[in-house]
């Protein structure tokens, strides 16, 4: 019983020196790789704007939910898409949008159609593509 009591004893030791270094090392929720260097400049593009190859890649996997980037000369475009829908009226905002030491983050608000809206009654495909001057960095979805 003594060996086990030890064992136990020596586990709580670690443990507190662990916590210990965690606190004097400043460790903190908000990892360094996620503080922010600055907001991004971004526009939000309308449908006829968007480039062909890409709007093939966005009508491929409009059906699921998906996230994916694309590269266009000087461009980089965050594309976000939340699947079918069985009407209209959904809508899709820029919550989030900053660079890091190590990328770019990005979060999207998905809102649907109010009650009172009166909507198409067909199914939907909403996404979004944000356009931005290309950064050599990867993109982080929140």
């Amino acid at each position: 019983m003594k060996k086990w009591k030890g064992v136990f004893t020596g586990i709580l030791i670690c443990f507190g020196i662990f916590m210990c270094a965690n606190v004097l090392t400043g460790c903190s929720i908000e990892s360094n790789d996620e503080k922010k260097l600055g907001e991004v400049d971004f526009t939000v593009v309308p449908e006829e704007s968007i480039p062909a190859e890409l709007k093939t890649i966005i009508d491929e996997r409009k059906k699921d939910m998906f996230k994916t980037t694309f590269i266009d000369n000087d461009s980089l475009y965050i594309i976000i898409g939340y699947g079918s829908q069985p009407t209209g009226g959904y809508s899709i905002g820029v919550s989030e949008l900053y660079e890091t030491k190590n990328g770019i983050y990005v979060k999207t608000e998905f809102l649907g159609p109010s009650k009172n809206e009166e909507v198409s009654q067909m199914v939907t495909y909403p996404y979004i593509v944000i356009k931005l001057d290309y950064i050599d960095k990867s993109v982080v979805f929140k």
